[in-house]
């Protein structure tokens, strides 16, 4: 992933991304259950989140990262977090940006929109 892809933006296809996708969409439409402001999160390798709680989870991870940096381990540590290809951290962020993606894709807006008209 290149540094104009994150800055860019985009849509993205839904199931395309590299480190995370909207997860069982469809499932959870036909079952009644699906909220398109807090879809489920399939993050690579590391879980299965919804969207806030994916948000408030980056937000704790960081916010730790950062309060550690009096100490040595924990500037190592924020080194790690920031700058590792692929660390969990910032396949986290990376996630929820490619997540986000998906939301603003014409596919994830007209699927909302049937959703909705279903209901």
């Amino acid at each position: 992933m290149k540094l104009m892809d994150l800055i860019s933006e985009g849509k993205m296809a839904i199931g395309k991304g590299e480190y995370a996708n909207i997860y069982d969409m469809k499932k959870e439409m036909k079952e009644g259950k699906f909220d398109p402001k807090n879809p489920t999160i399939a993050v690579t390798g590391l879980g299965v989140y919804n969207l806030k709680l994916l948000e408030k989870v980056i937000k704790r991870d960081l916010t730790k990262a950062v309060n550690d940096i009096d100490y040595e381990s924990g500037v190592k540590n924020l080194q790690y977090h920031l700058y590792k290809k692929h660390s969990p951290l910032g396949s986290k962020i990376k996630g929820l940006w490619e997540v986000r993606q998906q939301m603003n894709s014409p596919a994830f807006k007209r699927a909302v929109t049937m959703y909705k008209r279903k209901r």
